[in-house]
């Protein structure tokens, strides 16, 4: 891999005020990738309009959309990419709104002619060669692994739809503990392990992502932990 895109899609990443255990993941991984030339987005911070479904980049001008904006500069990092990592905290069970425009924009880089793939399910054809592994990395507030349900079916989804290899997921429930001394610190070690592991196999091990992805409290203790700190966050307001 020479080539890598990051969408880093916390709304708190790229800020030097603030703190983005999103951002803290990828910059774990990208430590443990070491080497290949990385380009990191932040959808955020940039201009990107919705998409209008006007279907421009289909019929009129293939390949190229409508609106020009910034989408235009993140499409054509990612055609070029090796791999591509979607970083975003889930927010209302899904990814982060960011990153969802980039994702609904990409719709230009696949052609209207609907073929099947090699399970007998109806794909557009990509416009491109799509030889590019992907990675998804995510937290989440919630203790709870299930919580990543809808943000996992989702990122499969768009790896098939736009032809990408599926190379791995880094998830961390329990996001606030990653912000206390301690708590955390095996948990990014495996992250840089797994990108290790991505520059060295092709692929994420299935016993890092399980290393990553594992509860270390439990409900209850959650919340003992972190109620107290988000009351002192709510009284230094009022």
């Amino acid at each position: 891999m020479q080539n890598i895109v990051a969408l880093c899609a916390s709304p708190r990443a790229g800020m030097p005020e603030q703190k983005s255990l999103t951002e803290e993941l990828l910059n774990y991984f990208l430590e443990g990738l070491k080497g290949p030339r990385c380009q990191v987005f932040y959808p955020h911070k940039m201009n990107i309009n919705y998409c209008e479904g006007c279907l421009t980049c289909w019929f009129k001008t293939p390949g190229t959309c409508a609106q020009d904006d910034d989408m235009a500069t993140i499409k054509s990092a990612m055609e070029e990419a090796d791999l591509v990592i979607l970083a975003s905290p889930v927010y209302t069970d899904g990814f982060s709104s960011q990153i969802k425009t980039v994702l609904d924009r990409c719709i230009s880089m696949v052609d209207p002619l609907i073929i099947s793939d090699e399970e007998g399910r109806s794909r557009h054809s990509p416009l491109k060669p799509q030889n590019r592994k992907a990675v998804l990395i995510s937290t989440c507030g919630f203790p709870e692994l299930d919580n990543f349900e809808h943000i996992r079916g989702h990122f499969r989804a768009i790896c098939k739809n736009l032809f990408w290899e599926h190379a791995g997921e880094i998830l961390v429930p329990g996001s606030a503990l990653g912000f206390i001394k301690g708590y955390y610190g095996e948990k990014f070690q495996a992250v840089k392990q797994a990108g290790r592991e991505l520059q060295e196999q092709g692929r994420i091990s299935s016993l890092t992502e399980e290393e990553i992805r594992k509860e270390i409290v439990s409900t209850r203790e959650y919340q003992e932990i972190v109620n107290p700190f988000f009351q002192k966050l709510r009284d230094q307001q009022q």
